[in-house]
């Protein structure tokens, strides 16, 4: 929980006529993620519209820097009651990235459609070309995609990892019924970009196993 002695606004959200609210911090103290960020705040006003009504304010880290965890929501009511209440951090690319899989397990489109961008693109590397564009192509493709695997198909991560720039990698496997598919190992490379507040899928390249191994023919060298 966090704790912000320095933010008194119980007794201006009892009074109507106030169009802002004067939150003068020092110092406050939040936990987040199992950590504990300090922020120094100078004096500023926040507007607030007691018709249930909220403002956000955003606390600066010791360096400066704005922080989408650390934002704060200033709320108020007709009853003349108000508070302050940490507004949640969005999904990370690592958990868009899960949401990516889960909603083609649930073969349900519309769960896919809205974590990707407009102007998205897959490039999986079975195909020469990429499918370029939300509507044009990558949606298209993921609805044959989701009929081909049947009901009973589904990926399975096996390891999952977030990068740096909004990236995320997944190593995944198909299952069928429980069952592990032969040959059906693989890895995806997700991009992500910030539109609106929100982390939308900007490209993906993914890269399937193939039956037929040419182990050590790749080795040989020709002069």
């Amino acid at each position: 929980m966090a704790s912000l002695t320095q933010h008194s606004v119980g007794a201006y959200c009892l009074r109507p006529k106030k169009s802002f609210i004067n939150i003068n911090a020092s110092s406050a103290t939040s936990t987040l993620n199992a950590k504990i960020h300090r922020a120094s705040l100078a004096s500023f006003q926040l507007p607030l519209n007691i018709e249930k009504r909220a403002a956000l304010i955003t606390i600066s880290n010791v360096n400066g820097k704005k922080r989408k965890d650390e934002q704060w929501r200033v709320f108020g009511s007709d009853d003349g009651s108000c508070g302050i209440a940490p507004m949640p951090a969005p999904p990370s690319s690592l958990e868009l990235a899960k949401d990516f899989y889960n909603a083609i397990n649930s073969k349900d489109i519309n769960k896919l459609d809205p974590l990707l961008a407009e102007d998205c693109q897959y490039q999986d590397l079975v195909f020469y070309v990429p499918f370029e564009g939300k509507k044009q192509g990558v949606i298209p493709f993921f609805a044959k995609m989701m009929d081909a695997m049947g009901p009973n198909i589904v990926f399975v991560i096996d390891n999952a990892t977030e990068g740096e720039k909004l990236t995320a990698s997944v190593i995944w496997h198909l299952e069928w019924k429980n069952k592990v598919i032969p040959f059906a190992k693989g890895c995806t490379f997700f991009e992500y970009e910030e539109f609106d507040g929100r982390l939308l899928l900007r490209k993906a390249t993914g890269m399937a196993e193939i039956p037929i191994k040419p182990g050590d023919f790749v080795l040989v060298r020709n002069d």
